[in-house]
């Protein structure tokens, strides 16, 4: 009985072992709009194995850029060539810790969420904190909310979402929200700390 356990145990061992030769390597490659740079590496047995699989990576090691480092971007595989797989953006997130250094005694943080559609329908959901440098009355938070929300509708209806979350990723459309609300009341810092693609 012994000697037929460590038998199984063995051909147990060697099929392991057949089953990894037999994996190849993918290399993983950012989207267009982050000049497809090599990210990452991914072991499958087949092409269709990989497809839809993810990688998170920050913004400042794809981009060289130290201070960007608290912008998490998640990548989808979308299609294999060879060995070589493709992705798409499909979330952007601001590490929370960044977040809360920010955040003050005696000021108002005001949140927006919603979901809209871009230019090329496709579904994405914004979570978007305005930070005041004092504490704002309710009318004011209601009218910076507002403003935030159709502000973002309005630009997503206008762009494409590849041209969109570059605006987002990199900070553009956030700087002109701020400027924008500075009308409204003395904000201190507007940031879109998350955007994750829903649909399409």
């Amino acid at each position: 009985m012994v000697e037929q356990n460590i038998k199984k145990k063995k051909s147990s061992g060697k099929r392991t072992v057949d089953k990894w030769k037999r994996k190849k390597w993918f290399k993983i490659f950012a989207p267009n709009e982050f000049d497809r740079k090599e990210v990452g590496e991914t072991p499958a047995t087949k092409d269709k194995n990989v497809m839809g699989r993810t990688i998170k990576i920050n913004l400042g090691d794809l981009t060289g850029e130290r201070q960007k480092r608290h912008i998490n971007l998640t990548f989808k595989v979308y299609k294999i060539e060879g060995q070589q797989a493709f992705t798409t953006i499909v979330k952007q997130e601001i590490n929370p810790i960044y977040i809360n250094r920010m955040v003050r005694r005696r000021m108002s943080k005001i949140e927006a969420v919603q979901v809209v559609n871009t230019a090329d329908n496709k579904k994405i959901k914004v979570k978007t904190i305005a930070l005041s440098q004092k504490k704002l009355d309710r009318k004011q938070e209601t009218m910076i909310r507002k403003h935030i929300t159709e502000n973002i509708e309005n630009s997503a209806q206008k762009k494409e979402f590849s041209s969109l979350i570059q605006l987002i990723v990199f900070g553009v459309l956030a700087s002109k929200l701020f400027k924008d609300l500075r009308k409204v009341a003395p904000l201190r810092r507007v940031e879109i700390v998350k955007t994750v693609l829903v649909e399409g």
